[in-house]
């Protein structure tokens, strides 16, 4: 896939992005069996495994942000793709519960440390005016290669065969590898490290936090992704098998997620070069309430419709995603600066933790006590409310930040023999 305007570099990192999504898709779907049915650990041990390894990724970021600060992302950014190298093959070769546990938590540190090292690598390595088209791009081919992996290794995987398991975790491992020779010859500008500005303050989280910009920022941010992607993996399998939907149709409803962000996030994100950033977050929380109107109605609903209203939603929720997806990431990169660049990614990647480890809480507390109507309007109210708190950024961002320069040329996409210009 080669894109007009985006460098080779930027290239090489799309496709190394594309890679890494394949590794995840891999191992995604099969952790929890793997280690439950082929390393004989038990659910519950494995579950822990799972938080332990969510939690040291939670208390890394902070430190790779002020990491990528002093030192820079690509030193940073390796450092994480190691380390998720060698939490995969750590759990490829497990034969006991401790080793999958180190390996858990090793792989846990690389996935946490990655966001803010490859979003600082990628604002020193894309200009701002065509950020929100990398990270639309990014977003896109983030979902296909997750799908494409699934749906390998669901044919590679043999239930009673380890090493098909095993084999899975060895993929995953080379594609880290793959994606650190792609970034080899990528070599932007502040990847190094990064030069102090004459008579700046010592960069701090204090400081980054100063901002009122920033804060406005990060408090929306935790607010939209607390109401939308926070509850989509508990809420909304827990309520849909509440009215006695298959889990099957939950699955289909994220098929068709993932499709509709695959076939439709680089005309999104073309349509909309030159809205507002904040209109564009507004957007979101718009589609998103509109989602969970659209999910409630299913309560009242005979259940031979509820199927429908699943795949409804998820489409809904998914075009509110491709809006988000480059919108928050050049936000937090345009308005940051460069000296900051690293602790500013990593507390955005902290809203999206704390919102991801509050939001199940709310939706299993209030869904299991039979307030699941109520639930819903908590998260539309929620959305109400972020709408709202868009807008009043939209009165203090800087306006360059808000609305950069987007040059008006097409994407385009290459493939064999033919052209296609979205």
């Amino acid at each position: 896939m080669v894109t007009d305007g985006l460098s080779r570099d930027a290239k090489r990192v799309l496709v190394g992005t594309c890679f890494n999504a394949v590794g995840n898709g891999f191992v995604l779907p099969f952790t929890i069996i793997y280690l439950h049915e082929v390393r004989h650990i038990s659910l519950a041990s494995a579950g822990l495994m799972f938080s332990a390894a969510a939690l040291v990724g939670v208390l890394v970021v902070p430190i790779i942000g002020t990491l990528v600060d002093r030192l820079g992302a690509r030193p940073v950014l390796y450092a994480t793709l190691v380390l998720s190298t060698a939490g995969s093959l750590g759990l490829a070769t497990a034969r006991t519960p401790a080793l999958a546990l180190v390996s858990m938590l090793v792989l846990g540190a690389g996935n946490g440390g990655s966001w803010p090292a490859s979003q600082a690598f990628i604002a020193a390595l894309v200009p701002a005016e065509r950020r929100s088209r990398f990270f639309a791009l990014g977003f896109a081919v983030l979902n296909l290669g997750i799908g494409l992996g699934g749906l390998a290794a669901a044919i590679i995987v043999r239930p009673g065969h380890p090493g098909t398991y095993e084999l899975l975790f060895v993929a995953d491992a080379v594609t880290f590898v793959i994606d650190g020779v792609l970034l080899l010859p990528v070599r932007p500008r502040g990847v190094g490290r990064p030069e102090a500005e004459p008579d700046a303050p010592q960069g701090s989280y204090r400081l980054l936090l100063s901002d009122r910009v920033l804060r406005r920022l990060f408090t929306m941010q935790f607010v939209l992704v607390l109401v939308g992607y926070a509850q989509v993996e508990a809420g909304f399998p827990a309520y849909l098998r509440e009215l006695g939907v298959s889990p099957r149709v939950v699955g289909i409803g994220f098929t068709f997620n993932t499709l509709t962000i695959v076939l439709g996030q680089l005309t999104v994100q073309r349509r909309s070069a030159r809205v507002r950033r904040t209109r564009s977050l507004v957007v979101v929380a718009s589609l998103w309430a509109a989602s969970w109107v659209v999910l409630a109605s299913a309560w009242w609903l005979p259940a031979g419709a509820r199927p429908a209203v699943a795949i409804v939603y998820s489409i809904i929720f998914a075009a509110g995603e491709m809006f988000f997806a480059p919108t928050i990431p050049s936000l937090v990169n345009d308005i940051a600066p460069e000296r900051l660049r690293g602790r500013a990614n990593a507390a955005s990647s902290l809203c999206w933790t704390g919102a991801s480890v509050v939001g199940p809480v709310l939706a299993g507390a209030m869904i299991g006590a039979g307030a699941s109507i109520a639930w819903l309007v908590v998260l539309i109210a929620g959305c109400a409310g972020a709408a709202l708190l868009a807008l009043h950024l939209e009165r203090i961002v800087p306006a360059d930040a808000n609305l950069p320069p987007e040059p008006d040329d097409g994407l385009q996409i290459v493939l064999p023999e033919t052209t296609a210009r979205v």
